[in-house]
């Protein structure tokens, strides 16, 4: 990956302003930040960001982060929901207790 460490978080997010007053794209939003960068973003956006996608599971909640995504009417679609095999190998559980083995997963399933 290559990263132009001369544009800022803040110029990408007007660029991608523009492509909305274009017509290009009807949405947009933010990925893999916390409630600072969110701060950050609604005091120069024009355009406010749509929706927050974020890794969200039973062993990883963000309560915060989601009562501020709500509070600012910001919708959240959560990724790896069942926990991925990363937090497992990283000491965050053991296979025994991934979210897959909780007993109201199983029943849902």
């Amino acid at each position: 990956m290559v990263l132009d460490a001369g544009v800022t978080y803040e110029q990408t997010w007007h660029a991608m302003e523009e492509l909305v007053r274009e017509g290009l794209v009807r949405n947009i939003g933010v990925s893999n930040v916390g409630t600072q960068k969110i701060r950050d973003v609604l005091s120069y956006a024009k355009i406010k960001p749509a929706v927050l996608q974020v890794e969200m599971h039973p062993y990883l909640v963000q309560a915060k982060l989601l009562r501020m995504a709500r509070e600012n009417g910001i919708q959240v679609t959560a990724f790896s929901s069942l926990a991925s095999g990363s937090y497992v190998e990283l000491g965050g559980a053991s296979v025994d207790e991934s979210p897959c083995n909780l007993p109201q997963v199983i029943e849902i399933a």
